[in-house]
């Protein structure tokens, strides 16, 4: 017999998330599914010159909205659903602290639920929940374990990434896997498109395995660590492009997927450097460039590949 069956109500979860675009989508499918959100974890930002509370209650104010949940998705934060929800909110600075672990446990949770979450669950917190931890990973463990793995598919040159929802243990993004999806990457994607097709998967896997879980159905599979690999966040040099090593499709993916990012790809080819702004389209020929540029100018140019050429909006350096 189910414990929906044995005790006549939901699952009960702890939700950890941050005010982000791959937090909400999981919230809102969890919320969607019937299952109860007792309460949402944020992690605390400290104040320099004040004490900052082991956990504080946030205030969130306000009462139910008509907008349906679909909406809340597309326009809402976490703490703005949780104000719609009433759902008690906790900015917590020290996740290890024996009042975090009792504020937290007296909401008798039987997961938890992290999406997007910037800090380490020890293992006495994860404990509060019987069922387990479960963590929404956007690659297919147990590749491209680390904080930005969508950042090195591109990178990589990856046509598919995918969202594994897994148990969090003492490792990086280790746990047992219980269920994922791979999620192809189209050309010319972006890094914040990918991200939100993968959030708004992973909510919805992530609700049916608190389900799964809760009805005694779910399946453990253990992470191979033969096939395993981690990557940092990446650092300036990981903008560097060599472009003659690297495909035409390949530089072109990359350049469009991150190109929201802060940092400026710079490509070096045929003893020439750029900083590229935008990619406009790639070729398998090799492109001539005709349009004339000047050195403080942008100017539209064809970067010869290994395979073909790439047509950007560029700045020579």
């Amino acid at each position: 017999m189910s414990n929906s069956q044995l005790t006549g109500r939901s699952p009960r979860v702890l939700f950890f998330g941050m005010q982000s675009t791959f937090s909400t989508p999981s919230l809102v499918a969890l919320l969607e599914q019937g299952i109860e959100v007792c309460a949402v974890a944020m992690p605390a930002n400290p104040v320099p010159g004040r004490v900052t509370p082991v956990i504080q209650r946030r205030e969130v104010l306000g009462g139910r909205s008509v907008l349906p949940m679909a909406h809340a998705a597309a326009q809402a934060s976490i703490v703005s659903i949780a104000r719609e929800r009433q759902i008690p909110v906790w900015e917590v600075h020290d996740l290890a602290h024996v009042e975090t672990r009792s504020t937290l446990a007296a909401y008798q949770p039987d997961s938890i639920c992290v999406a997007c979450f910037s800090r380490r669950i020890p293992r006495a917190l994860r404990e509060i929940a019987p069922l387990g931890c479960l963590n929404v990973h956007p690659s297919l463990l147990p590749a491209n374990r680390g904080p930005v793995p969508l950042f090195w598919a591109l990178r990589k040159g990856h046509t598919s990434t995918g969202v594994t929802i897994h148990l969090i243990d003492e490792g990086m993004d280790s746990g047992d896997i219980l269920v994922q999806e791979r999620v192809m990457v189209p050309d010319g994607i972006s890094y914040a498109q990918l991200e939100a097709q993968c959030a708004v998967r992973g909510g919805a896997l992530l609700a049916q395995t608190v389900w799964k879980l809760y009805e005694g159905d779910a399946t453990r599979l253990p992470q191979d660590e033969a096939k395993a690999s981690y990557d940092t966040f990446p650092v300036q040099e990981d903008f560097v492009v060599h472009a003659e090593v690297w495909e035409a499709r390949h530089l072109y993916n990359f350049i469009c997927g991150v190109s929201d990012w802060a940092e400026t790809v710079r490509v070096y080819t045929e003893g020439r450097e750029w900083s590229i702004e935008r990619a406009i389209s790639y070729s398998h020929k090799t492109e001539s460039t005709t349009d004339e540029f000047v050195m403080e100018a942008s100017a539209k140019v064809w970067v010869h590949c290994r395979d073909g050429s790439v047509c950007v909006e560029a700045r020579a350096t």
